[in-house]
Order: structure tokens, then sequence, then C-alpha cells
């Protein structure tokens, strides 16, 4: 997770105008279309391969980081970053305690 609260400081401080939570919602949904258009491309949907060739593992990674940025940059902007920690570990210790995971 610290290298994800890495990539939102630089971001803030390449664009430090573009801090706003309004201004980092319209990104995520933006970044969130992205990944949309990705996995039209991998499922072969209209004419994305023969626009586009073969779908990239490296663009749907790099559309699917930088959806992941902006919602670590909301978490940063209202200072829960200790609460997505909590909560990501009470999700992981419910299904393990449901044996859906070691």
């Amino acid at each position: 997770m610290e290298r994800f609260y890495k990539m939102v400081e630089a971001s803030n401080k390449r664009f430090p105008n573009g801090v706003e939570p309004f201004q980092m919602a319209t990104r995520l949904l933006e970044e969130c279309g992205e990944v949309a258009a990705e996995i039209n491309h991998w499922q072969g949907s209209g004419l994305k391969r023969q626009k586009r060739g073969e779908p990239s593992k490296e663009a749907l990674a790099n559309e699917l980081r930088q959806s992941i940025v902006e919602l670590f940059k909301i978490a940063v902007y209202y200072s829960v970053e200790k609460e997505l920690e909590d909560s990501i570990n009470q999700s992981i210790q419910r299904s393990k305690d449901e044996g859906l995971i070691d």
C-alpha cells in the first residue's frame, strides 16, 4: 500500500491544482471508463481488435493502476488511510474465518 501512497504524493505534486474531491472523483470515473474500454478490448466486443490489435496486459494493468491511485488519493484527502487498512484487514480476516482463503 505504501507504493500507492508514494504515487499519490507524486501525482499531487505534479498536479497541485487537481486535488479537490470533485476533480478526484471525476478522474476516478474517467479511469474506470478506460478500464471498461480495456475489458471491452479483451472480450473482443465490437471492432476493438480490428482497430487496436490484440489486447495488452500492460495496458490493462496501467489503467487498473491509475484507477487504484485515484481511489488512494481520495483516501488521503479524507485522511482515512488507517481506516482503509483496517477495513482491508477485517475483510481478509472475515474471509479466513469463513474458510474462503488460507
